[in-house]
């Protein structure tokens, strides 16, 4: 991922669905964060692309990073995952 971290943050949300190289989670808080990056020992552990943890709880360790070249641009990479 090119850019700067800005934010480590640890919270539970809900998997929804992966589609076109996105992961969509629902967090406790209702808020929607869409993943554009996970971690290679996450998607050793998981396969979030099949239907398998769909609906599934877990503790999210994501990071925010900004990109370089637009400050207004953030993206979210999962760092771990803990099923719930």
């Amino acid at each position: 991922m090119n850019g700067s971290i800005i934010n480590q943050n640890v919270e539970s949300g809900v998997f929804k669905k992966y589609y076109d190289g996105y992961y969509q989670f629902v967090m406790d808080n209702e808020e929607i964060i869409v993943f554009e990056e996970v971690s290679p020992n996450v998607i050793r552990k998981f396969d979030l692309k099949s239907d398998r943890f769909k609906d599934k709880s877990f503790e999210i360790t994501y990071s925010e990073y900004i990109e370089d070249d637009d400050e207004d641009l953030v993206s979210f990479r999962i760092e771990k995952l803990k099923l719930i």
